[in-house]
């Protein structure tokens, strides 16, 4: 099937983690002991079976690693399984919360947000994103966010075992003959069998519509008469779904990276392929302009150079995991993740560079971050969430023959990227009907939404959130004129202001407002200066800015910390800035 590559669960706030990790230094207090945290289940314990959904939350400390670390509350909420059959089975919904900071006369309500995916953790993205919310927020509403059903630990559900995943991801992802095309038509199939066969409450009872539905019980045990909502990405099809089954109880709703409302399977291919094509165009161009970046003054040149370097002699890559090997197709899906966040920009380029004298495993570590492959070499389920959401919302089915048309126009629209998703438009075929199909964006009834578009946006491109807004009567096109996936939290005081606004006082932008692109910080110069830049721009001073990101970086090593960061080693990336936060503190900051 179509790989969507959807928004990094988690990926987004490495820095605030850090910063998280300063204020846990700088106040005087330590972090919780592992005793005190449970790996295998973030919520507290509650009763689940067949009991009718509850109507009210139990919260609690959040057990989990991640989630505890941040200060999150945690609780679980009993939905349907089957969203028309209230009184039947459920499944347990995974719950976080940061409560507002504010006093109980400013206080709105809560703000249940979606990360996208699909398969994207809410818990996982609360514990790294609170800390870079504005205090003109969090003053105002609990953040709150959830795992949607059949991820994370919302009742996970599993298509295949890491062995079989490892044997996906290492085969041809851009098949281009017919043996190759049989192969992957076979794993499609294998990854379908698994998908029915291991989970059989589910497999009806995953499209955008069910999460619609469970959105709205959130709703109301969260207390809320009407919901405020910010989705990201796949998040945005959670939101255009909710206001089409339930406008009248929308307060305000922020869709940022709009996914197609309409688009075909093989058009959804097209445009994605063609929009990670035009992201490529402007990293070559910004990184050729500057001095300071790796593949200077020929980026292009360097990137194919590389690819076929690797065709010709892939890398092996020696891991805690055991030995694993760099191909010219994981090139590709690394690179195409890259383009996500400027931030890595930089660190790509020095990766590329250095493809083999350590560059490897930093490219490995961005498939990783986009597969869910953990350093120990299993991984999380957001992958088999994606296929089972992707193929229970897909309403059109091609033929072989159609497909391989479809595939040709695709890579000839997108030579860098359009083997990689244009490949599998058949995966979805003889997939479970959906017990509810998701129904088209509406917005009849419902409030004004905002809606906010990025021009460089490779995932979700622009043309996308205008198709949105237009199919959303009375929302208005916010832009971002930058680069990268989605722009709230990154996108500069334009965006977080006008955000702020309209979810805080119901003030929407003037119709066609357009934001400037922002930097992230250090440019080509590495992680080293984004983030020094990005911890002083926060209030940090730079001298103690700089003393903590040096440390880190001397205690492992300049490339190891670049594969921490981009990899999201959010536990790592902690136990290094508390001590280098220690280390600074009792010197004086330099």
């Amino acid at each position: 099937m179509t790989r969507t590559l959807p928004a990094p669960p988690a990926t987004r706030m490495v820095a605030a983690c850090l910063l998280a990790a300063v204020a846990l230094i700088t106040s005087g207090c330590t972090q919780r002991s592992d005793d005190a945290r449970m790996e295998s289940d973030p919520r507290p314990a509650t009763s689940g079976g067949s009991a009718a959904p509850a109507t009210s939350l139990d919260w609690a400390p959040c057990r989990g690693k991640l989630t505890s670390q941040a200060g999150l509350q945690c609780a679980t909420l009993a939905v349907p399984i089957d969203p028309s059959t209230p009184d039947g089975p459920t499944l347990d919904l995974a719950l976080a919360r940061k409560k507002s900071t504010g006093s109980a006369d400013e206080r709105i309500g809560s703000l249940v947000m979606n990360p996208g995916g699909p398969g994207g953790s809410g818990l996982e993205f609360l514990a790294n994103a609170s800390m870079a919310f504005p205090s003109s927020l969090t003053d105002r509403f609990d953040l709150v966010s959830f795992d949607p059903r059949g991820v994370g630990e919302s009742d996970p559900v599993r298509c295949l075992d890491d062995d079989q995943k490892d044997e996906q991801l290492e085969g041809d992802l851009s098949p281009d003959d017919d043996a190759e095309r049989a192969h992957s038509e076979a794993q499609q199939a294998e990854l379908r069998k698994g998908c029915e066969t291991r989970n059989p409450d589910l497999v009806t009872h995953m499209s955008t519509a069910d999460v619609a539905a469970d959105m709205d019980r959130i709703r109301a045990a969260v207390g809320d008469e009407k919901l405020n909502y910010l989705g990201y990405s796949y998040g945005t099809a959670i939101g255009a779904t909710y206001a089409a089954k339930f406008p009248a109880n929308i307060r305000a709703m922020v869709l940022d990276g709009s996914v197609s409302p309409s688009a075909s399977v093989a058009d959804q291919a097209m445009v994605q392929a063609t929009g990670f094509e035009r992201t490529l165009g402007n990293f070559v161009t910004t990184c050729d302009a500057d001095k300071s970046c790796a593949l200077a003054p020929d980026t292009a040149a360097a990137i194919e150079s590389t690819r076929r370097s690797l065709e010709e002699k892939p890398v092996e890559v020696k891991t805690g995991a055991g030995t694993r090997t760099l191909t010219s197709d994981l090139f590709d899906y690394g690179l195409a993740t890259a383009l996500y966040d400027t931030s890595t920009w930089g660190p790509t380029a020095k990766a590329i560079k250095n493809i083999r004298s350590g560059g490897a495993k930093t490219i490995l570590a961005l498939v990783d971050r986009q597969t869910g492959r953990q350093a120990d070499g299993s991984y999380d389920n957001s992958s088999d969430a994606q296929t089972m959401v992707n193929c229970a919302d897909q309403n059109d089915h091609l033929t072989e023959e159609q497909a391989r048309v479809e595939e040709e126009k695709i890579r000839a629209a997108a030579p860098t990227f359009g083997g990689l998703l244009g490949a599998g438009l058949t995966g979805c075929n003889d997939w479970p009907a959906p017990a509810e199909p998701t129904p088209a964006p509406s917005a009849v009834g419902a409030p004004p939404i905002l809606v906010i578009g990025t021009v460089g946006d490779p995932a979700t491109p622009y043309e996308w959130a205008q198709e949105m807004s237009a199919a959303l009567t009375g929302s208005v096109l916010l832009t971002y004129e930058g680069d990268g996936h989605t722009a709230f939290l990154r996108g500069g005081p334009c965006i977080e202001d006008a955000v702020v606004d309209y979810l805080v006082d119901l003030t929407l932008p003037a119709v066609g407002t357009r934001c400037p692109a922002q930097s992230t910080g250090g440019g080509f110069g590495g992680t080293r200066d984004m983030l020094v830049e990005q911890l002083t721009g926060s209030g940090i001073p730079k001298e103690m800015a700089t003393c903590m990101v040096d440390g880190m970086i001397e205690k492992v090593g300049e490339a190891e910390f670049d594969d921490m960061v981009l990899n999201n080693d959010v536990d790592g990336i902690t136990k290094l800035a508390q001590a280098a936060a220690l280390g600074c503190a009792t010197s004086g900051g330099g």
